[in-house]
């Protein structure tokens, strides 16, 4: 309806520098144009309100996670920090029980260390004494 209206109008306008009719070529193709646009405008109102719309949507879902995060978020914290100390001071008795266990594995390695020297040094003085017992018993048996 207004674009009938419209082009009845556009009909019978005059270009205002010549002052002459303008042409019904030029007039369709300025309506052409402007149905253009206004289809233009219209899908960009609608895009509008989609993105608006979205953007609610999820405005709301930030809000509904900050609420349900700021009740739990600062228990949440300090339990965790209790923790955390709790495993640290586990962590740090762990440690010291971890070096009082080497300090005794490299003590006993220098013992059993010193006791296979001394070993060795018992074993060759026993065949030392097993030559000379040897010795003796040809010694006594002649």
């Amino acid at each position: 309806l207004f674009l009938e209206v419209d082009k009845v109008m556009s009909l019978t306008s005059i270009n205002s520098r010549s002052g002459k009719p303008i042409a019904p070529k030029d007039i369709e193709q300025y309506l052409v144009t402007e149905n253009k646009k206004e289809a233009e405008v219209v899908n960009v109102r609608l895009e509008n309100i989609k993105l608006k719309n979205k953007l609610k949507k999820k405005e709301q879902q930030l809000k509904s996670k900050e609420e349900l995060a700021e009740g739990l978020h600062l228990i949440d914290f300090e339990q965790l920090k209790i923790e955390n100390q709790t495993y640290n001071e586990k962590i740090e008795e762990r440690n010291e029980e971890l070096l009082k266990l080497r300090k005794k594995i490299t003590s006993t390695v220098q013992v059993l260390t010193h006791l296979k020297e001394k070993l060795q040094f018992v074993q060759g003085e026993n065949q030392i004494h097993k030559g000379k017992l040897g010795e003796a018993e040809l010694t006594v048996a002649q």
